[in-house]
């Protein structure tokens, strides 16, 4: 497979990572133009092979790096690590080492002006979303990474790795085809992932208000129960879509296990599977119908 699109700015890796690469280190690095790893990250991955085929790799790539604390200087930058290493303190267990790769990392991408982490760390993934003071830099995941395999794919098996990858990850929360529609509307900009997973979740936090508020008028029930109700019958349900779910806010059809569209669209046809991926966009023009 040849590489045609590289992620070019300089990338940090996280060690979960590099575990989750193992023997396969040097396909992963040459997705990238610039690898950053820190010291610390090393000590933190357990196996020796693993390190020694990072070292080897360093020996004939020298876009491949180990990098070290920065050093801090002047009283400006200094109360600036200040109010940064709290931040990471309140997140991350710093004392029994455990997240200490994380905490160095992420120090040394502010302080060397770094955008770009790849880690599959949730709790990484929340903290740069949340961060008051790193919430400029961009966490590359594996689905990401695997959907950057597919784009670079020339051969058949090669886009089925890409899926393959993305499945086995994402533990088919969100469909691999879901994620490239979404990628294609953003001219296949990666890193993204994480940005698509944080709307869907958003996407969902809004059906459940929105039943909520629906349903408060009518003593239905709490904000619990509601959630409960649409947990069950999206299961019970599996060719519907949160939109379908939504759209049923109507007083003359309450069941939403009832199936109605409001935009009277065939259940997966192609302008069907456009509105469940464009929640965002439409889901407040299919309410104000009502």
């Amino acid at each position: 497979m040849i590489m045609m699109k590289r992620i070019k700015s300089p990338v940090l890796f996280d060690a979960n990572i590099l575990m989750n690469f193992k023997g396969q280190l040097e396909f992963l690095f040459s997705l990238f133009d610039n690898v950053l790893i820190h010291k610390q990250v090393m000590e933190e991955v357990l196996e020796e092979t693993i390190k020694n085929e990072i070292d080897l790799i360093i020996k004939e790539n020298e876009a491949v790096k180990i990098v070290e604390d920065s050093i801090i200087r002047g009283n400006v930058e200094k109360r600036l690590f200040e109010e940064c290493d709290k931040e990471l303190k309140d997140t991350f267990n710093i004392k029994d080492s455990k997240d200490l790769g994380e905490y160095k990392t992420l120090l040394y991408a502010k302080f060397n002006g770094i955008k770009l982490l790849s880690s599959q760390d949730t709790t990484v993934w929340r903290f740069i979303t949340e961060s008051t003071y790193f919430n400029d830099v961009d966490c590359i995941t594996i689905q990401d990474l695997a959907y950057l395999i597919y784009l670079n794919a020339d051969k058949k098996k090669d886009r089925r790795l890409g899926k393959s990858l993305y499945n086995y990850f994402g533990r088919k929360e969100h469909s691999f085809d879901s994620f490239k529609r979404y990628m294609e509307r953003n001219n296949n900009e990666i890193p993204k992932y994480i940005e698509f997973e944080n709307a869907r979740i958003e996407n969902y936090n809004q059906l459940v208000e929105g039943y909520a508020e629906f349903y408060s008028k009518e003593g239905f029930g709490s904000k619990e129960e509601i959630e409960r109700e649409i947990v069950n019958a999206a299961r019970n349900n599996l060719d519907t879509c949160i939109n379908c779910l939504y759209s049923r806010i109507d007083e003359r059809n309450v069941d939403y296990n009832n199936r109605i569209c409001s935009l009277k669209c065939n259940l997966s046809d192609d302008k069907c599977l456009e509105v469940r991926e464009d929640f965002s966009e439409n889901i407040r023009k299919r309410t104000v119908e009502y």
